[in-house]
């Protein structure tokens, strides 16, 4: 079961690994007052909410109340983070809660899909979820996963790269699986850290490919960029 517990406040900002929103519709987001997400299919968009449990519940209150909605990042090592200046790569950012469990999101028809279960996927597999959520990071041929992000204050921050996993063969093998002839590149990990990332299939079409999983409990303490001071 999917469970969420809010910081306490004042939330403190979070200066570790970010990715920005592409467009409106992307990422985990408030719409009609749940959590969920924008999945394009077929040339339409739907919204596939988090499926009613104590914990999400909790997380569509708490960004209901606090602030009418938005988005927010989930992070696969539990974090949630929520934009709070403006949902752009310099944006300040604060952490407002941590979360475990398997995200089960329930599409417009009934049907679930939870991001934790990709036992039946094997690299290289068209990914049936959704496209646009996790955090974007880029895999070197080792498997190794780097990070982009804006650290600090807009006035004096700057742009990082940094390592935030190390040498993994399988999600090396996964990423050649997923895009034929290609060693490094572009991925996503989701909140329960299935590992995704778009194969080009023509000047116009691409398609979201599974690689492989890089489990919660293989990332390091983050810790470190929590900066408890009033938000």
């Amino acid at each position: 079961m999917f469970r969420f517990v809010p910081e306490d406040r004042p939330f403190p900002y979070w200066f570790g690994p970010f990715s920005s929103a592409h467009g409106t519709y992307s990422g985990f987001r408030i719409n009609r007052g749940r959590c969920g997400t924008w999945v394009e299919s077929a040339g339409k968009s739907s919204f596939w909410e988090l499926e009613h449990s104590e914990g999400a519940d909790a997380l569509s209150v708490l960004m209901m109340r606090e602030w009418g909605g938005g988005r927010v990042l989930l992070l696969p090592n539990g974090f949630a983070v929520k934009p709070i200046q403006s949902d752009s790569e310099r944006g300040a950012r604060i952490l407002i809660g941590r979360f475990d469990g398997p995200l089960v999101l329930v599409q417009q028809d009934g049907r679930r899909f939870d991001l934790s279960r990709t036992s039946l996927l094997q690299p290289g597999d068209q990914w049936p979820g959704p496209k646009g959520t996790g955090l974007e990071c880029a895999i070197q041929s080792s498997g190794t996963l780097t990070c982009n992000w804006f650290e600090g204050s807009l006035a004096t921050g700057r742009f990082v790269t940094k390592q935030l996993r190390g040498p993994d063969s399988a999600l090396a093998d996964g990423f050649r699986n997923a895009r034929p002839g290609e060693v490094s590149g572009r991925v996503r990990v989701t909140a329960n850290g299935a590992v995704i990332t778009n194969r080009r299939l023509s000047d116009a079409a691409w398609s979201a490919r599974y690689i492989g999983i890089a489990d919660r409990t293989t990332w390091p303490d983050w810790s470190k960029w929590i900066e408890r001071r009033a938000a």
